[in-house]
């Protein structure tokens, strides 16, 4: 059994002169993903290309091997860089470990380098005050186009003056301008409705503007969000320097800033896991073949198959191809899966070694 494996190995060694073929034959880059399995049993996958593997990729089969002293030195060289994968895999590294004096530390710099709340040490007491009023979630989708602000209007317009209003940026991968100039116009409207906001995700969505204002620098709608972002989480500084490039850009004058109670910035609301889900937990590994046939039996009577992997604290790397094979069974029987709930450093192992191809993958929040 063959499937499409998008990565190079970590080691390859160079390649030798190839041996003369007949015309007929096909040529095949094989790699087999795991400990041999027995006589029948190993997975197979043909690697089709793809890109050097990254320092991200390396973190990720570190942890899966157990060594993790050299995980949490790749993580740590990468906390200079933008990609927040590193601190959120460097957070669960942490927790698994116990290691709260760590934790804390990067909760610290981790926040200083954000500008936002930083995650919090699970099993810690919530002492913040809870807001008495009438909250509302509004998370905003994937793709932000024309016509996104028509569609949560009405929900906004319901609410009434003291009640809380929970934005939640973080699923937005995609935008245009028009839908940018929407999310502003939406913005400016709802902080005159005497609103209270709290708002996850913001600096997700600050990056892709800035990445858009980048790509399409004419494009006034990007300028409009983010200037209107910075005014609702009170981010002044921020705020009027963009509006002197605004208003040298477009020769107009920027919009004015308006000082009103900054949103509370809160960590994006967990995915719900389904009551029904089957629980995988601890070390995925050989010694864990009892849960996954427990698994195959629970997906016999389930067309879609929610696995939970909030409990599971590493897959080791010599069992993922034992994994992979499972999972392509599922998948060839028309089961639609779903693994929620996994660690960052297990995700990013899913998806270097290509499980997202078999099943979709809802990591867990960074809380």
């Amino acid at each position: 059994m063959a499937i499409p494996f998008f990565r190079k190995e970590r080691s390859k060694p160079e390649q030798q002169p190839a041996k003369q073929q007949a015309p007929a034959e096909e040529a095949h880059d094989f790699t087999t993903i795991g400990e041999p399995l027995g006589h029948g049993h190993g997975i197979m996958v043909e690697e089709v290309g793809g890109s050097a593997e990254s320092a991200i990729d390396e973190a990720a089969m570190l942890y899966a091997s157990n060594q993790m002293d050299q995980a949490e030195a790749a993580l740590k060289s990468l906390l200079t860089g933008n990609d927040q994968r590193a601190w959120h895999m460097l957070f669960d590294l942490y927790r698994i470990n116990q290691r709260e004096a760590n934790f804390e530390k990067l909760a610290l710099e981790y926040a200083m380098r954000f500008e936002c709340s930083p995650p919090v040490w699970k099993g810690r007491e919530d002492n913040k005050k809870k807001d008495k009023g009438v909250s509302r979630p509004l998370t905003l989708p994937a793709e932000l186009t024309a016509g996104i602000g028509d569609k949560f209007g009405q929900i906004i317009s319901s609410l009434g003056k003291g009640s809380t209003l929970q934005l939640d940026f973080s699923n937005v991968a995609t935008l245009d301008g028009s839908g940018a100039q929407d999310v502003a116009d939406l913005l400016t409207k709802t902080r005159k409705s005497k609103l209270k906001f709290q708002v996850s995700g913001s600096s997700n969505v600050i990056e892709l503007l800035k990445s858009r204002m980048q790509a399409e620098p004419a494009e006034q709608g990007y300028w409009q969000m983010l200037l209107a972002i910075y005014q609702l989480l009170g981010k002044q500084d921020d705020f009027e320097n963009m509006a002197v490039d605004f208003a040298v850009t477009f020769e107009l004058s920027p919009p004015s800033w308006e000082n009103v109670e900054a949103a509370q910035e809160v960590a994006a609301p967990e995915p719900e896991i389904p009551s029904d889900a089957f629980a995988l937990s601890g070390l995925l590994s050989e010694a864990s073949q009892d849960q996954i046939n427990k698994l195959m039996q629970y997906a016999q009577s389930h067309s879609d198959v929610v696995v939970d992997c909030s409990a599971v604290t590493r897959v080791d790397y010599g069992y993922v191809g034992n994994l992979i094979g499972q999972l392509m069974q599922l998948l060839g029987s028309g089961k639609a899966i779903t693994l929620q709930g996994q660690n960052a450093l297990v995700n990013e192992l899913f998806r270097i070694m290509g499980i997202d191809q078999l099943a979709t993958l809802v990591p867990a929040k960074l809380v």
